[in-house]
């Protein structure tokens, strides 16, 4: 008998605890305020710092910011707003006047962003009323950057501050409005760098005739407007390290194709690769008179490289090329893509490409990354070019193999040469929504019965040099033609 009231005993006991468990979850998921023991009172304000913000991985590969913040007992939930304040006086809603029942939310993350974030306690149960202000802060997604001051010469103040090689990424900022000067290469040396300006006003760097940009390693430049006018000691805007003599050479010893391990997996070429994105983003270059990405005839690749959201203006009749890896032996770019930007030249130019290899045998990705890793591709998405070049070939020497895939998406050629010396007939091919027109020649059989619809835009501004003050540059590169405008092709700022 005792036996039997010690196990009913214990019965009770278990159905206690899962009620009681019961009784919590449901309080904390719907009711809050049921076991705050807070009632009557004018609700705290939600406290926001930095330790509320962390970094969500999404399964496409983007990012999301996580929100959490303590609760305020007593609350019936929270009202959640988040905007993009780069620009304060023109907020961009994210998230408004959201009813949120816990204490988190959730959105995507964008790169270079400031979110201003508000969180106001609300009442409404057991005479409570909303927090008399919301908990806020302004999150912002940018690297911590080192200022250069306003005016400084870029090349004086990076050569004499980056050491030889650092395994950081370092971040320098030009003040937003400011004029830079830069008469003599800035050499970034063996340093992963990132060279930003502001999003809502740009810097303006002024190369003078000794100036221009050398990298050897991962480079991003953001936001920023480039003066190239004077220039014209260097072959290119972005050049690739010269390695004159043996302590250049030695300074590069650890990206050599044999020390990156290329040559163990396969490879068969001797040369230098940059593994780190070399991306250019939002820039704008005036009268670039060589090429805007030179190999100083070196064995140089890169592993990816992007130009996004960019104007370039050309003043260019002579032989180089704008993307130019000509003159070594080998060198190639494996992963390059052009997205939303427009590339024009103010003169007629019958001498030069618009990207150039030196080898089509040595332009595989298995000469330089070894047989695990064939692949290349090239993706031109919403861009407008505009007479780059008029008479010459789009390409030359570039790889013929099957394992490079080329995206050619809603693009404008406007009086520019044989696209398909550029797509040939072995890649893996996905184009579309392309328009080509020839007004200094003939456009190419192929270029029209395979990647794109002939049909004139009529542009007018490509005789203007870009004006860096104003919107846009000051040129106006709006489609006219019936094929595009249905298709939203070229550059999108000309939609806008």
């Amino acid at each position: 008998m005792r036996r039997k009231k010690e196990v009913l005993r214990s019965g009770l006991i278990s159905l206690a605890i899962c009620a009681l468990l019961a009784s919590c979850n449901q309080g904390f998921d719907n009711d809050e305020s049921f076991t705050s023991g807070v009632s009557n009172s004018v609700l705290a304000t939600p406290a926001i710092d930095a330790n509320c913000f962390s970094t969500l991985t999404n399964s496409d590969g983007t990012e999301s910011v996580k929100l959490t913040w303590p609760v305020v007992y007593g609350a019936n939930g929270y009202s959640v707003n988040v905007s993009k304040v780069d620009d304060p006086t023109r907020p961009i809603k994210v998230i408004g006047d959201s009813i949120v029942d816990g204490c988190s939310v959730t959105f995507l993350k964008e790169e270079d962003t400031k979110y201003s974030v508000s969180v106001l306690a609300l009442g409404g149960k057991d005479g409570n009323t909303d927090s008399e202000a919301a908990g806020q802060y302004v999150y912002s997604t940018y690297v911590p950057a080192t200022l250069i001051p306003e005016g400084t010469d870029i090349a004086e103040y990076i050569n004499n501050n980056l050491p030889n090689s650092s395994d950081e990424e370092q971040v320098f900022e030009l003040k937003g409005g400011a004029e830079y000067t830069m008469n003599s290469l800035a050499d970034f040396k063996m340093n992963k760098v990132t060279l930003r300006g502001d999003k809502n006003s740009r810097s303006i760097i002024k190369i003078g005739e000794n100036g221009g940009f050398m990298i050897q390693a991962g480079f991003k430049m953001k936001y920023i407007n480039v003066d190239c006018t004077a220039m014209t000691a260097e072959d290119g805007v972005i050049g690739l390290g010269k390695l004159e003599n043996a302590a250049d050479s030695a300074r590069c010893a650890s990206i050599t194709t044999e020390a990156l391990g290329y040559k163990a997996l396969g490879a068969n070429q001797d040369g230098y690769v940059i593994v780190d994105p070399v991306v250019i983003q939002d820039c704008n270059f005036k009268n670039v008179t060589k090429s805007f990405l030179y190999g100083n005839k070196k064995n140089w690749s890169l592993y990816d490289f992007r130009i996004t959201g960019c104007i370039v203006q050309l003043n260019n009749a002579g032989s180089s090329t704008v993307i130019n890896l000509y003159g070594a032996s080998n060198g190639l770019i494996k992963n390059f893509t052009i997205r939303n930007s427009t590339f024009y030249n103010i003169q007629e130019n019958s001498s030069a490409y618009f990207l150039r290899y030196s080898n089509a045998s040595n332009a595989q990705p298995k000469k330089i990354f070894g047989d695990s890793d064939t692949s290349g591709s090239y993706v031109l998405e919403h861009n407008t070019f505009c007479r780059t070049m008029t008479g010459k070939d789009f390409a030359n020497n570039v790889a013929t193999v099957g394992t490079i895939t080329f995206t050619c998406h809603y693009n404008i050629f406007e009086d520019v040469f044989r696209l398909s010396k550029f797509i040939h007939n072995n890649y893996v091919k996905n184009v579309k929504g392309n328009t080509i027109c020839g007004i200094t020649n003939t456009v190419d059989s192929t270029d029209k019965d395979k990647y794109a619809t002939v049909e004139i835009q009529g542009f007018t501004d490509w005789s203007k040099e870009l004006d860096l003050t104003a919107t846009n540059g000051g040129v106006d590169f709006t489609p006219t033609g019936s094929v595009a405008i249905q298709n939203k092709s070229g550059d999108p700022r000309w939609y806008k």
